[in-house]
């Protein structure tokens, strides 16, 4: 019983802050945020200094010498996948694990938008294996067991597992259908012949009218700089266990060589093949994060 009373709380506080965030951004905006691939006409609305050109209809004026807007049903008719990295990088730093944390309140808050825009959402959550699948909803029961299983991943102990996020995009092609939107979660430290599999899963995901947005998470203390020259460090690799061992000068001089081989590996395929890419640092404010996304 306390046990249940304890995940309803949890649950409730990551619902509240969902809210919260959300109203703030829904504030002073029209209500769809995400625009999905068709809207239902609704009026034409005579043209008002401040309006958005792009709404006035520029036929009807050539017609009748005056501008009117085009006006929608607020409904964007769109669906959203998530697919949550879960492996053992996603923990680092173990003792505040903000990376997650940031990963799964952003999710939260993007879930509750499209709950508000009456548009359905789905979630993976995939570490070494397809550990949470929810299917495609809106309800307020499945919005409502989306927060209690984020928060449940959040809590959950991640320990040398590999991530296998690559596979699970690869296996969800042909089921994602098309005209999705397509969230990926994820840190990207996937090992070379992964990343090749991910680059061409979602270039087929792509290639079937669906939206990919890839929202990097990363925190500062992975690219931190060391001062003392004499000092010792040692690296571990949490998801092969190898561990290095280097002097403060060269660790440098290793964080920045792998800063750019990730910029030039990673980051440059991904803005390449024209997907949308998110750099969020788990360190600043979560409505700073979705502000960007959005």
């Amino acid at each position: 019983m306390l046990k249940k009373v304890a995940e309803e709380q949890s649950s409730n506080r990551l619902a509240i802050l969902a809210e919260e965030i959300s109203h703030e951004l829904f504030h002073g905006k029209h209500r769809s945020i995400f625009h999905g691939y068709s809207s239902e006409f609704k009026e034409y609305k005579a043209y008002e200094t401040g309006d958005n050109l792009k709404l006035v209809d520029w036929k009807l004026y050539g017609r009748t010498d005056k501008l009117f807007t085009k006006h929608f049903h607020d409904e964007s008719n769109l669906s959203a996948f998530f697919f949550i990295d879960l492996s053992s990088s996603m923990y680092f730093p173990s003792e505040s694990k903000e990376k997650i944390q940031k990963s799964i309140q952003i999710v939260a808050v993007l879930c509750k938008i499209f709950h508000k825009q009456r548009d359905k959402f789905g979630l993976l959550g995939i570490s070494d294996d397809v550990i949470w699948e929810s299917p495609l909803s809106n309800s307020k029961s499945h919005l409502q067991a989306t927060y209690h299983q984020l928060e449940t991943l959040l809590g959950r102990s991640s320990i040398d597992e590999r991530s296998e996020l690559p596979s699970a995009l690869a296996s969800k092609i042909l089921s994602i259908g098309q005209r999705k939107m397509i969230f990926v979660v994820s840190d990207l430290l996937f090992d070379n012949a992964s990343y090749d599999l991910f680059l061409k899963s979602l270039s087929e995901i792509k290639a079937n009218k669906n939206t990919i947005k890839i929202l990097h998470i990363w925190d500062q203390s992975e690219h931190a700089i060391e001062n003392d020259p004499n000092k010792i460090m040692q690296w571990k690799d949490i998801e092969t266990n190898q561990v290095i061992s280097l002097h403060s000068e060269e660790w440098n001089q290793l964080q920045i060589k792998q800063k750019t081989q990730f910029l030039e590996q990673r980051i440059n395929p991904l803005l390449n093949k024209g997907f949308k890419y998110y750099s969020l640092c788990a360190n600043e404010s979560l409505y700073e994060l979705i502000r960007q996304i959005i």
